[in-house]
């Protein structure tokens, strides 16, 4: 069984995300939850983390409240597609829940030492936390197994021509990470996460499932989907953060290419990923798996699998 620490900014598809990780009781152990600043304030964020939590079941999660802003600079805009809540504006109940007293990043440094070499980092929002416990603990990095990250492009960004979201709201704490010596790095990126796209026959699906998780799905990926066909006018959403979670539960979801990858922190290109592929870029060291592709039929075989088992056969007949 894999040890996973889910870094989040709660945020619809992290939503997804986490509800699938927590499906997966035989495979995937969650440790914690360690919120970011990111899709809304730290606040909000750590609120939602509550709230996912008790549409899953599992107030026995704990969660750990992390950076409010970027490690160098002030807050960038939140992101404007999961409503003012985070969440869809759906008006969800407060869990009444409050967070842990340490801190995230001084979490992540105590749980990697006691555990060290078994934990899987899993920072699906902005990786402030995730640089701030390396700045503070020579040590951190050798601790942990592997990062799996949900950001950065190859190609073309979310926020801007060159940059994805994630790192485009801290893009010094993407370059400490990158630059940090992990023993294991896997980046899934816009290039991969654009095969994930949540049709609207398959949100349908989700509805006449009715099951008090699939109903939530449903409802809080309406503001997610409008804000989508607002872009360019494109019927359903992509669901970023939980291809992440698939590739934790079969590899094999993702096509990857050994990579060397920087972050720009300044310029037109503030925040963008560069990525040198080593079958091209000979003369870099490699300190990444660099996602170029996701298997679209095997990601909603495993998100409806292990979440609604019974409705996978619907799932195959609805992909063809």
């Amino acid at each position: 069984m894999r040890k996973i620490i889910i870094d989040t900014d709660p945020g619809i598809d992290d939503a997804l995300a986490i509800l699938l990780a927590l499906s997966a009781k035989e495979e995937l152990e969650v440790l914690a939850l360690t919120t970011v600043n990111g899709n809304v304030d730290i606040e909000k964020v750590t609120k939602n983390a509550f709230k996912i939590l008790d549409v899953a079941g599992r107030r026995d999660i704990p969660v750990y409240k992390g950076n409010s802003k970027p490690l160098m600079r002030e807050n960038s805009m939140p992101a404007d597609c999961h409503g003012d809540d985070g969440l869809g504006n759906i008006g969800m109940e407060e869990s009444g829940r409050v967070p842990e007293e340490e801190s995230a990043a001084d979490f992540l440094i105590r749980k990697a030492r006691e555990e060290k070499g078994e934990i899987t980092l899993v920072p699906i929002g902005p990786l402030t936390n995730i640089a701030e416990a390396i700045q503070k603990d020579p040590e951190f990095v050798k601790n942990i197994k592997e990062v799996v990250i949900m950001g950065g492009a190859i190609h073309e960004g979310n926020v801007t021509p060159h940059a994805e979201f994630n790192f485009w709201v801290d893009p010094e704490a993407a370059k400490i990470v990158f630059q940090a010596g992990f023993e294991k790095i896997v980046m899934v990126g816009l290039d991969a996460t654009r095969y994930v796209w949540l049709d609207p026959a398959l949100r349908e699906l989700l509805y006449q499932i009715n099951t008090p998780v699939s109903r939530f799905i449903h409802k809080v990926t309406r503001v997610y989907a409008d804000a989508h066909w607002g872009y360019g006018q494109k019927l359903g959403c992509e669901l970023c953060d939980v291809l992440v979670t698939a590739y934790l539960l079969d590899t094999s979801v993702l096509e990857t290419t050994d990579a060397f990858v920087d972050v720009e922190t300044q310029g037109l290109c503030d925040g963008a990923s560069v990525v040198y592929p080593i079958w091209k870029y000979g003369d870099r060291q490699k300190n990444c798996e660099a996602a170029v592709k996701a298997d679209t039929k095997k990601f909603f075989e495993i998100f409806f699998g292990y979440l609604f088992p019974e409705y996978l056969e619907n799932v195959k007949k609805i992909q063809g």
